[in-house]
């Protein structure tokens, strides 16, 4: 049944969902054992009404009557406690299996290269981890073990049917073949209308997250009625796979309930033949009635259960899939807490973020400790590639980089993370407060520290402005903050972090003057006494750099202080004269 392999049931899939509940075993084995307990109780109460009715009731035994409707009742409350036991654990399994996969699934993907988030919409992967997930609970909580009990209690009630009597059980089970080819046609419907359903969900989730995120531009260019039409569109064929789910449902469950009129009709008319004959009891036929409801009833559910169990394996198939998924950039070597001095050397560094289609063309730079060096050139041309490299968030594909004299992929991911601060021109901000934002919730950093920084960069006078200061939530991506003030909080939560390198990237391209102007005060006490690395479209911003790196099409064409630069008469004068 797979999203690929087209089969009924995928074992393979299977095998490796149940592998998942290994820590919750023991649970998953003691709801087994209720469902065992619940199903061999299943004749116990029909068999008790036809003692009452052929045994006491003719023999006028009140006192009969009312011991066996006391065990009656009390049967009644046994099996009902050990069906709320066996519902409870049953989803207490469940859900811990769910989150387990959840934080596993979220463990995996965030170690992910960022190359794997350019191509991969946010919406399918929210899907993937909420929905789909969910969707995996009902296997351990509905399908697996639903199906189980009414399988056993299919054959304990149709064995005890035939115990009682063999010819009516046949002739009740005429219909029977009818229901197992109209449950097998309902299967299909449901599985092809789920698949649909799933993919619809995805799509809307797609959508919606793109759309909520770049609001403004629909609103900046008039769109807002033709991005409706397209949502429309895609809620109408959201709503149309799930309708086509319904409609096999409301086709199924009436052919049922007439399969089951059916035999009860037949059990009628070969019971009252009997009965003329002294053979058929009322308690009997009261019993068989009763059997009968109680057999189509499993029958039935078992159909909606295996589509239950055949959902969930097409949301293990999805969620499965980003498992097996080596997006992760190779970080074999353990971490030592390393302080770096921030020496940078590239040599014939070669990279690309697909195939052969270079983004930078054999770099060879050298950054001395405590150095500011700036790049500059046109957009496209390389430079925030250099900055990705630095924090691995890309792998380069030959040559090397070296800090302190020592290959970048020789230290650990978070050695090189914890001592390359990145600033970024698109600001992110949780949705939390400022305080948290800076500190992203390091319990090292402390409160007072938060605050000494902010002074220092020469943010606490505007966030002291704010309701709650650094209480205050600035909401979803920032939004209740200008772009100017976003950038200072970065600016912040860089100097707090203590990084030896600093990369800069774009930081003043889209502030006002004023902004600008405080944004330099930061820059210039950021890069105090660390390597500092610069990437501006204003060149003003980068004349005191030690060095300047002119980047064109991948590759350094020019490199020299913003005087010597100036005195070539090169790419560069010819930039900043433009």
């Amino acid at each position: 049944m797979s999203g690929t392999s087209g089969r009924a049931f995928d074992w393979g899939i299977f095998r490796r969902l149940y592998g998942r509940s290994k820590p919750y075993r023991k649970s998953f084995f003691v709801t087994a054992l209720l469902v065992i307990l619940i199903s061999f109780l299943s004749p116990v109460r029909p068999e008790q009404l036809r003692h009452i009715i052929d045994d006491e009731v003719p023999k006028g035994n009140y006192h009969g009557v009312v011991i066996y409707t006391c065990w009656f009742i009390g049967f009644l409350i046994v099996e009902a406690l050990l069906q709320y036991y066996q519902t409870m654990i049953a989803n207490r399994v469940a859900q811990s299996i769910t989150m387990d996969m959840r934080a596993d699934l979220y463990k995996h993907v965030i170690r992910f290269r960022l190359n794997y988030f350019d191509k991969t919409p946010v919406g399918q992967f929210v899907t993937r981890l909420i929905s789909d997930i969910d969707g995996i609970a009902e296997v351990f909580s509905v399908g697996l073990l639903d199906i189980g009990r009414d399988i056993l209690k299919l054959i304990v009630i149709i064995g005890f049917m035939f115990f009682l009597d063999w010819k009516m059980t046949l002739i009740v089970m005429i219909p029977i073949p009818i229901l197992i080819y109209a449950t097998r046609i309902f299967q299909k419907a449901v599985k092809n209308s789920f698949n649909d359903v799933r993919n619809e969900v995805s799509r809307i989730n797609v959508f919606i997250q793109e759309h909520v995120t770049g609001m403004n531009i629909v609103q900046i260019f008039n769109q807002e009625k033709r991005e409706k039409q397209k949502f429309d569109q895609i809620n109408k064929e959201h709503r149309d796979a799930h309708i086509r789910g319904i409609w096999a449902y409301s086709v199924f469950f009436p052919v049922v309930e007439l399969l089951s009129a059916m035999s009860v009709s037949l059990m009628i008319w070969w019971g009252v033949k009997d009965s003329l004959i002294g053979y058929m009891t009322p308690g009997l036929l009261l019993e068989f009635s009763t059997f009968i409801t109680m057999m189509y009833r499993p029958i039935r559910q078992m159909a909606d259960n295996f589509n239950v169990l055949q959902m969930g394996m097409v949301n293990a198939d999805r969620v499965f899939k980003i498992f097996d998924t080596d997006e992760s950039a190779l970080d074999p070597i353990k971490s030592t807490n390393v302080h770096l001095k921030g020496e940078i050397i590239f040599d014939k560094v070669w990279f690309a973020y697909q195939d052969e289609n270079w983004v930078l063309r054999n770099i060879n730079l050298e950054i001395k400790h405590g150095e500011m060096v700036a790049f500059v050139g046109a957009t496209g041309a390389g430079k925030s590639s250099i900055a990705g490299l630095l924090n691995r968030f890309y792998d380069y594909s030959s040559g090397e980089i070296l800090i302190d004299g020592k290959s970048i992929r020789d230290y650990s991911m978070s050695d090189v993370r914890r001592n390359v601060g990145l600033v970024l021109q698109d600001v992110f901000l949780f949705n939390d407060s400022i305080l948290n934002n800076i500190t992203l919730n390091n319990p090292d950093i402390s409160r007072d520290k938060v605050i000494e920084a902010s002074k220092r960069v020469g943010t606490h006078d505007f966030i002291m402005k704010l309701p709650g200061n650094y209480d205050f939530n600035p909401g979803e991506r920032g939004g209740m903050l200008s772009v100017g003030q976003r950038q200072l909080i970065s600016f912040v939560r860089a100097y707090v972090h203590e990084p030896a390198i600093l990369v800069l990237d774009e930081a003043t391209s889209s502030v006002d003057s004023e902004s600008e102007a405080l944004i330099q005060h930061a820059t210039e006490e950021l890069t105090k006494g660390r390597t500092s690395i610069v990437i501006a479209h204003r060149l003003s911003t980068i004349q005191k750099a030690d060095k300047i790196v002119v980047v064109d099409k991948g590759e350094l064409v020019e490199m020299g202080s913003h005087d010597q630069l100036l005195a070539k008469d090169g790419y560069y004068a010819k930039l900043y004269n433009a």
